[in-house]
């Protein structure tokens, strides 16, 4: 008989391990003698409980608890991304995982599993050097000859450990536009409305993506602009290029160049002007994600598009190139892997997920882990700008969304680059939900965004 949970949960390997008189914890994964590698989502529930309720952390060899967020995709649950590339202090195992539920700062159940470590490094054997057997010396007297000491055994050669290839954004100032549409508001607010003013310079003093289309009548003039402002101040300006012919399948954001050889020669004037300096680069939001709604001969176009747009950005050194894959709620991760890799993602320094959209960064996580490892363990970025309070399901102008992680290359994922904001925060996603055209800057729904944070400066 099929239990309830594995209807639910999809897993017939779940082990309840009670710890309390009314609580369980029930583990997704990693399930009991797994053997793991690189980043992998773990995922785990008290059931009965609503995720909202109680709070949930996994340790380690009885380490530090670390915490893990609430997830609502297939099946409410709690899930983080943990890099497993550095366990390798008892070499491929076992480690004892536990996983802990609290509520009310009580602790209501826990939970251990078992798992082994596949790449992590074998143990060193110790070399030892059989010494040749010493002749028996002629006695002298009748003393016998001392015995010679066997020489000491080699040690064992020291091997270093693998490194894990670094973020391009590490240490890097991002740049922050001072004539932002928000900071525009923050100074119209200044006197009729402070308190919008104060929210509206959180969102000014943030660094936020530059969004370049068709409507720059000259855009290599306007992107060397923003490279030397940024230059100005130490920083490096995130650039999202939006051109692709027949962009948005004829959605709220359509348009783009008109044929691909002018979109050949718009990125080419982008290249230029970034010139010798430095800039990140996140290349056609929803342009793979949407490539379905084209003509095969169409389909093959857009992929050579960002394939050759991938190879003419990466000839600065000093450009930073992401190919936007959409979301963990869109196209599966193997279809997306396959897309990204057709688009030359190999010589892209990675991909990017959430752009424009809601997604928790920790539904992001599992999924770029998952792109991540069919794509050669490629890097990638997530648009934190208003994933503050995860998706309600909603791409347009949903109600309830709040800013989220302030940009920062310190992510404490190994695979995950960067969480940017690549959306402006408060620019429209379309006429719907009572917003304005697709790019036009709403100044009640950044207000909102950033009210419904409840923090105070983010």
């Amino acid at each position: 008989m099929i239990s309830i949970l594995t209807l639910l949960t999809g897993s017939p390997f779940i082990t309840p391990v009670r710890a309390h008189a009314a609580e369980v914890i029930n583990t997704w994964w990693p399930t009991d003698g797994a053997h793991v590698t690189g980043v992998q989502p773990f995922k785990a529930m008290v059931p009965g409980l609503d995720v909202s309720k109680y709070e949930m952390f996994w340790q380690v060899d009885g380490g530090q608890w670390n915490w893990m967020d609430s997830n609502y995709t297939d099946y409410q649950h709690k899930e983080t991304s943990v890099d497993l590339s550095g366990w390798s202090w008892k070499g491929s195992g076992p480690y004892k995982v536990t996983f802990i539920a609290r509520k009310s700062g009580r602790v209501i159940a826990q939970m251990s599993v078992t798992i082994y470590i596949d790449n992590a490094l074998p143990q060193q054997p110790v070399t030892v050097i059989v010494p040749e057997p010493v002749p028996t010396p002629t006695p002298v007297a009748t003393q016998p000859a001392p015995i010679a000491p066997a020489p000491a055994p080699a040690p064992a050669p020291i091997v270093a450990p693998v490194a894990v290839p670094s973020s391009p954004l590490a240490g890097l100032k991002f740049y922050v536009n001072p004539n932002s549409q928000a900071a525009q508001q923050a100074q119209a607010w200044q006197y009729s409305n402070p308190s919008g003013a104060t929210m509206m310079r959180l969102l000014a003093d943030q660094p936020t993506a530059i969004w370049l289309g068709e409507w720059n009548t000259n855009v290599a003039q306007d992107v060397r602009t923003f490279i030397g402002n940024a230059q100005s101040s130490a920083s490096v300006p995130t650039f999202v290029a939006y051109a692709i012919p027949q962009r948005d399948c004829g959605g709220y954001s359509s348009g783009g160049t008109n044929n691909p050889t002018a979109y050949a020669s718009w990125i080419d004037q982008i290249a230029s002007g970034i010139g010798t300096g430095k800039a990140v680069v996140i290349l056609e939001p929803d342009a793979l994600s949407q490539i379905t709604c084209l003509s095969s001969a169409d389909q093959a176009s857009r992929l050579s598009l960002i394939a050759n747009a991938v190879t003419t950005l990466k000839k600065n050194p000093g450009t930073i190139v992401y190919i936007d894959a959409g979301h963990s709620g869109w196209i599966d991760a193997s279809t997306m892997a396959g897309r990204l890799s057709k688009a030359n993602v190999a010589n892209a320094d990675g991909f990017a997920l959430n752009v424009s959209n809601f997604v928790s960064s920790s539904a992001e996580g599992s999924y770029g882990a998952t792109v991540s490892s069919l794509t050669n363990n490629k890097h990638f970025v997530v648009d934190t700008s208003r994933n503050g309070n995860g998706s309600d399901g909603t791409w347009c102008n949903p109600s309830g969304r709040a800013i989220g992680a302030r940009p920062t290359s310190s992510t404490g994922n190994a695979l995950i680059d960067g969480f940017l904001w690549l959306k402006v925060p408060g620019e429209s996603d379309g006429a719907c939900n009572g917003g304005p055209s697709a790019g036009t800057w709403w100044p009640s729904y950044a207000l909102a965004l950033v009210q419904n944070a409840h923090i105070a400066g983010l």
